[in-house]
C-alpha cells in the first residue's frame, strides 16, 4: 500500500488508470445535483460475504479475545465493523462491460461516469469528514478455502470479494469510521464525499443500447448542472464492419 497525500491509494493502481461507475438516471442526476459521491454503509450490501473474514482470521480474533479476557464477541465485532465502514464502487478499465451496463444501469437508458485514479485521489484528499479514506483494488478470493488475507486495519477486509464478482474488476473507495476501535462511529446509511464535478469527471458515456434521443437528454442535463466534460456514445454502439 502506498500513501499519497491524505488518502491511501492501492499500490496496484496507476494515476492514469481509468475508472467508471455505471448509473441509472436517478442516481446520475443525484450525483450532479449533490456534487458528491455516495458511500453506502457496508452492511447494507446484498453480498453475504461482504466484510467477511476467513476461518483462520476468525479463529485468531476469537482466541485473542479469550486470551486477553476481552468481553467482546466475534459476531458483535463483525457487526460493528460493517456498520462503521462505507463504500463507493467503481470498475477499473477504459472498456465497456455489458454485464455492468445491464446490472447497474437497470434500463437501456443509462450512463457511465468516468474518472481517473489521479482525479479520484485529489477528491479524496480534500475530504474533511470523520474517518479514514482509502482507494483499494478489489481482490477476488474463495473465502471457504481459507486464503491468506491482510486485515491491518480491519477495514482492509472490504478489499476482498468472492470470485463470483470478479467480472466487475472493482476498485473501491472505503471510508473507515471504525478506525481501530471497538465501536462503530456512525449509524448513518450513507456518507457523501463532495467532489468538484468539472475537475473530477473525465467523461459521461451513454449506454450502447440507449434510445436514439437519450444522448441529447444527457447533454441537456449535464449542461444544466454546468458539467463541461464530453458526453459520448459507448464504443460498443459503433456499427460493425
Amino acid at each position: 500500500m502506498t500513501s499519497r497525500g491524505a488518502g491511501q491509494i492501492d499500490a496496484k493502481l496507476e494515476e492514469e488508470d481509468v475508472l467508471r461507475r455505471y448509473l441509472d438516471m436517478p442516481r446520475f442526476i443525484s450525483f450532479l445535483k449533490t456534487s458528491s459521491l455516495y458511500l453506502c454503509r457496508s452492511d447494507l450490501f446484498s453480498d453475504n460475504f461482504e466484510g467477511s473474514f476467513t476461518v483462520s482470521v476468525k479463529d485468531a480474533i476469537i482466541n485473542s479475545y479469550e486470551k486477553n479476557r476481552i468481553k467482546f464477541t466475534y459476531d458483535k465485532f463483525k457487526k460493528e465493523l460493517r456498520e462503521g465502514v462505507f463504500i463507493n464502487c467503481w470498475s477499473l478499465g477504459i472498456d465497456d462491460n455489458m454485464a455492468l451496463w445491464r446490472l447497474y444501469g437497470k434500463s437501456n437508458d443509462c450512463v457511465a461516469v468516468t474518472t481517473t485514479v489521479a482525479k479520484l485521489e485529489a477528491a479524496l484528499n480534500r475530504f474533511r469528514g470523520q474517518g479514514r479514506l482509502s482507494l483499494k483494488k478489489v481482490e477476488y478470493i474463495k473465502h471457504w478455502k481459507d486464503p491468506e488475507i491482510k486485515i491491518k486495519p480491519y477495514s482492509n477486509v472490504f478489499k476482498y470479494k468472492t470470485v463470483g464478482y470478479a467480472f466487475e474488476n472493482e476498485v473501491r473507495i472505503i471510508l473507515d469510521r471504525y478506525v481501530d476501535t471497538f465501536e462503530a462511529k456512525s449509524k448513518k446509511e450513507g456518507v457523501a464525499v463532495p467532489v468538484e464535478l468539472n475537475t473530477f469527471m473525465r467523461s459521461v458515456v451513454v449506454s450502447p443500447e440507449c434510445s436514439p434521443w437519450f444522448k441529447a437528454v444527457v447533454e441537456d442535463i449535464s449542461d444544466k448542472y454546468g458539467v463541461t466534460c464530453p458526453v459520448r456514445s459507448s464504443s460498443m454502439s459503433k456499427q460493425p464492419i
